[in-house]
């Protein structure tokens, strides 16, 4: 019999979490990511309808990945650092049935 294996995701990146516990000496809050923990995940392709509803949004996709699913993640409160490079998730995707969730990536401003 075959060795099954369960999990497939070939490439490792950082989450990153929003902390908005520091402030500055005039009590500013100091926006500033930290990482959460390692997530492993599959490159996929930018579909040209995806390219087309970015630019509406004034955000372009530039990556999309594949990651095993997490609720915990969110748009606003999570980046997602890929060798040296953070980027924004603009748009989850969940899928059920296969227990992932797609993420698509654009780039900080």
């Amino acid at each position: 019999m075959p060795k099954r294996l369960t999990n497939k995701k070939k490439w490792k990146a950082d989450l990153l979490i929003l902390n908005d516990d520091e402030v500055d000496e005039d009590d500013r809050p100091i926006i500033a990511y930290k990482f959460k923990r390692v997530v492993f995940y599959n490159s996929l392709g930018i579909t040209s309808t995806e390219k087309y509803q970015s630019r509406q949004d004034k955000r372009e996709v530039v990556k999309r990945i594949k990651i095993s699913m997490d609720r915990s993640i969110t748009e606003t409160r999570n980046r997602i650092k890929i060798l040296d490079v953070v980027y924004q998730i603009t748009r989850i995707f969940w899928n059920e049935d296969d227990h992932e969730m797609e993420l698509s990536l654009a780039h900080v401003d």
